[in-house]
């Protein structure tokens, strides 16, 4: 790993905000948790504009299906705030109970 690299993951920060469940394919329950962190990597295509291609730090939230291991780096950030970050998960699991 580069000392750059390295220096960027230490900077990152991430907490689970809400965690809920939800039953995939009418028998499976997965879990779904919204996390909230200070950094969204950027595309890096070139051909993208600014705001996509780079990597950004401020708050973003983001949905992770499957189980959460506190410390797994999820290093991602779709949603500017925990309100888009629900409306998003109710709509690719239908079935979502927040816990």
């Amino acid at each position: 790993m580069s000392i750059c690299l390295g220096y960027i993951l230490s900077q990152i920060h991430e907490k689970l905000m809400l965690s809920g469940s939800w039953i995939y394919g009418g028998i499976t329950e997965m879990e779904v948790h919204i996390i909230k962190s200070n950094f969204k990597p950027g595309s890096g295509d070139y051909e993208d504009d600014p705001e996509v291609r780079e990597d950004q730090f401020g708050e973003f939230y983001d949905i992770h299906i499957g189980k959460y291991i506190k410390g797994e780096a999820h290093l991602s950030g779709s949603y500017t705030s925990i309100n888009s970050a629900k409306e998003y998960a109710l709509k690719v699991c239908p079935s979502l109970n927040w816990g």
